[in-house]
């Protein structure tokens, strides 16, 4: 009985967490009189950075993921400087929204968003707009050498535990956010459901990265959850070069890159180099430094 009520869990955390999230969220800003911004990020303050550690805790994927590997204070560096790199971007964005919004109401009469779908269906459309421009980026920064420089950053770690979710060096951060702006300041789409998907987008990135017993079943065809993107992470470039969707796995599944072996789990995770360094300090350089520390996932594998 008790071996059932974990498994029926493992199954429900996901869905039941980011549910109550979106939905407190909604409240927010039409119940609570809340500005959608203030709404999300108060959201994503108590589900995402209270929530998800204390899940980890009682709901361990792996129990040695759970110990600090010397990366904690590195990981709290990148989401300190990858919140100021977003806050700095605001103003520009905010002015060019408005630009746009008023050049597009002049030329159409009004934005070119569907503001009259329900809120779920614009953010639904926003995350499968947003997922293809941030698949083939992702899929860049495997194949192209000097993008890789900088994504080794986020394969560096040897463990998954949701801070993983904000290792990005600041300048890759920027250029995964284009996806996720520039076709939405062209739509003019409205700030309730841009604030929806900052929810769904954190949330889901914490939940991917974390160190949580979750399983998603037939879900797994729609989400890029945790029990795919641990596979992202493997030292295996074979593994590690698929299931590059960041909230969809879809485009995974039409460009072929999809990977979901149900026979066993993955084992080792992160870069096999020795050398890669593990303070803030040292990875905000390493995509700089003369010598290439950024090798391939597998650059350690004898040449064939």
């Amino acid at each position: 009985m008790q071996n059932d009520k974990r498994n029926l869990l493992e199954f429900i955390i996901f869905p039941a967490v980011m549910g109550s999230a979106l939905l407190c969220a909604w409240l927010g800003f039409t119940s609570f009189s809340l500005s959608p911004a203030l709404s999300a990020s108060l959201t994503v303050l108590i589900f995402g950075f209270i929530l998800i550690p204390v899940l980890e805790r009682l709901f361990p994927y792996r129990d040695d993921w759970n110990k600090n590997d010397r990366d904690v204070a590195t990981d709290i560096m990148h989401l300190l400087i990858n919140i100021a790199v977003t806050a700095l971007e605001k103003p520009i964005l905010i002015a060019l929204l408005i630009t746009v919004t008023v050049a597009l109401s002049n030329a159409f009469g009004s934005s070119l968003w569907p503001n009259h779908l329900p809120l779920v269906a614009q953010l639904g459309l926003m995350l499968v707009i947003a997922e293809f421009g941030r698949y083939w980026i992702h899929f860049a920064a495997h194949k192209v050498p000097l993008l890789w420089r900088l994504h080794a950053n986020h394969h560096s770690p040897n463990r998954l535990y949701y801070l993983n979710a904000a290792r990005f060096h600041p300048i890759e951060k920027v250029l995964f956010q284009l996806p996720e702006v520039i076709p939405f300041i062209l739509l003019g789409t409205n700030i309730e459901t841009i604030s929806m998907y900052l929810v769904f987008n954190t949330l889901h990135g914490l939940f991917q990265h974390s160190n949580i017993r979750i399983r998603l079943g037939i879900l797994n065809y729609i989400f890029s959850m945790s029990e795919l993107h641990r596979w992202h992470h493997s030292k295996i470039i074979d593994e590690s070069d698929r299931n590059f969707g960041n909230n969809l796995i879809i485009w995974d599944i039409v460009f072929g890159t999809f990977f979901y072996p149900k026979d066993r789990k993955v084992t080792e995770v992160g870069l096999n180099n020795p050398d890669y360094p593990k303070s803030y300090a040292g990875q905000l350089i390493a995509p700089f430094a003369k010598r290439d520390i950024s090798k391939p996932i597998d650059w350690s594998k004898p040449e064939d």
